[in-house]
């Protein structure tokens, strides 16, 4: 009978990090895009606190985190549908005509800007994302039942009159 064994030297303890190819000891600053979280800007943050981040999120099976290159000068990057794709969603949807959508417009932080111009710091933005691939567990979790079974009487307001009409006529 063969046990295996984890030696404590070279692993990592963030699932995150094992999922994305993140270094979970990383403590130098990068740029954090989180697509659709309602943040307005781009974060400063570090892997060290991404990974605690993604760690400590129930999400984490339905997340991924992609990384894109930031031409240096730049001062604003335009993320498409194809950068939140991992490398084998996107080789499987690469004739897809969606890909190229542009689904945000992002500007850098001044000091960013200046730091990767100057020491060309932040060579790279990372995107967190959902997974856009549907699961029946999320499809089930973001429908709740009774929009499932829809009526003409729940969907068809009765005895309400438009604004502009006059009220005193009915």
């Amino acid at each position: 009978m063969t046990w295996k064994s984890t030696s404590t030297t070279g692993t990592s303890s963030s699932k995150s990090s094992d999922l994305f190819g993140l270094d979970e000891n990383d403590t130098s600053n990068i740029l954090v895009y989180k697509y659709r979280s309602g943040c307005k800007s781009l974060q400063v943050s570090s892997q060290h606190d991404l990974c605690q981040t993604l760690d400590s999120d129930p999400d984490l099976p339905f997340m991924r985190v992609t990384k894109k290159k930031i031409p240096r000068g730049n001062s604003r990057l335009e993320v498409r549908a194809e950068d939140l794709l991992l490398p084998e969603d996107l080789e499987k949807y690469k004739d897809k005509p969606t890909l190229q959508s542009s689904l945000a417009n992002v500007g850098l932080p001044s000091s960013a800007y200046w730091k990767r111009l100057l020491f060309n710091s932040f060579p790279e933005l990372y995107i967190v994302s959902r997974s856009i691939t549907p699961s029946p567990l999320s499809s089930t979790n973001n429908s709740p039942e009774s929009s499932q079974h829809v009526s003409p009487s729940a969907t068809i307001p009765v005895d309400t009159p438009h604004p502009l009409q006059d009220r005193q006529a009915n």
